[in-house]
């Protein structure tokens, strides 16, 4: 093995996607052989012929595919049904080369690279940075399989919104941050009113079914940052991240609007049916109104409790109790006195 080789692998780090691989083997062919910016390919492998019409484009689009002509690429992988099994290939045009590497396969995607340079490349090293990146693509596919079960266990299996135990998680974790990095965050604790008379009336598939669609609801109003979750029967549960109870009752003015004015449309015996929901939301702010995981959730509860026994189809937060007991209070007073 050449030194500079034995340099690029003395840099590896564990590559989280095929970009990141395929960035360190650019960095080292850029260096190394003057390379210009490789432009990245993955086909089916059910495709025996590399045809650029059904290629997607991993790496590089219009600022990279307009250094390589189509009809260059084209003559470089012109008849060749061995294309998925050779590490390497290259053709000289004028006084410049042009390549093609085989990066291997990721599940049912083949990956290849075209790239050009001034002078010419040992097949020793391309063949070399072939066996490199088919080897890490398939480390790669392995750890996202592993991730990807390790989140199923998190998975509601009806609305496909983060569990229970998942929401548990990850409060403690935000709590942690808290401590460390003084990022509030919010909690909407939301239910479906009069949800038992949708199951009792149209039985507990169309239950299903809309438990389905207000999830699908839900998620769609919030940011990426954003974590959502069912918690439960009808209830859900939504956490913001760095954000307030203000923001939180917006949110959640939200998200009631939504799911109000939608129709729910289902079929039960044989006949479309609309049905229209409404939801009672509670929210709470960490550390305003709690100082662990477990109450600031119990809070939120709470609110959502206080905005069912206020009317329904309502968002609350400890401001609004607040608010209410105070009227309330001057209310009866006002009748004690004979007002």
């Amino acid at each position: 093995m050449n030194l500079s080789l034995a340099n690029f692998l003395s840099e590896f780090e564990f590559f989280e996607n095929e970009k990141n691989l395929i960035a360190h083997i650019e960095e080292f062919l850029a260096k190394e052989h003057l390379v210009r910016p490789l432009l990245v390919y993955s086909i089916h492998n059910k495709i025996p012929q590399i045809d650029f019409k059904k290629c997607r484009t991993v790496l590089g689009k219009s600022d990279r595919q307009q250094l390589y002509s189509t009809k260059l690429l084209d003559e470089l992988f012109i008849k060749r049904t061995d294309i998925k099994t050779l590490p390497c290939l290259s053709i000289k045009v004028e006084s410049c080369y042009y390549y093609y590497l085989n990066l291997g396969f990721k599940k049912n995607q083949f990956h290849f690279a075209v790239f050009s340079a001034p002078s010419e490349i040992s097949t020793d090293v391309l063949t070399f940075l072939s066996q490199f990146a088919t080897s890490h693509l398939k480390i790669i596919q392995r750890f996202e399989d592993l991730y990807k079960m390790h989140d199923l266990i998190h998975i509601d299996d009806v609305t496909g919104l983060y569990n229970q135990r998942k929401l548990y998680k990850d409060l403690t974790l935000l709590v942690d941050k808290f401590q460390k990095e003084k990022d509030p965050f919010c909690i909407l604790f939301i239910d479906i009113d009069y949800f038992k008379k949708v199951n009792d009336n149209y039985g507990h598939l169309v239950g299903t079914k809309l438990l389905e669609s207000v999830a699908k609801d839900i998620k769609s109003l919030l940011r990426d940052s954003d974590i959502s979750y069912r918690y439960g029967g009808d209830e859900f549960v939504v956490i913001l991240v760095n954000s307030d109870a203000d923001a939180g009752k917006i949110v959640g003015e939200r998200i009631l609007q939504v799911i109000k004015e939608r129709p729910y449309d289902v079929e039960h015996k044989g006949e479309k049916k609309t049905i229209n929901l409404s939801v009672s939301i509670g929210v709470a702010e960490f550390p305003t109104d709690a100082v662990n995981s477990q109450e600031i959730l119990s809070i939120a509860d709470r609110m959502m409790y206080e905005a069912k026994e206020s009317g329904r189809g309502l968002v609350f937060n400890t401001q609004d109790v607040f608010k209410s007991s105070l009227h309330k209070a001057l209310k009866e007073k006002k009748i004690g006195n004979g007002e």
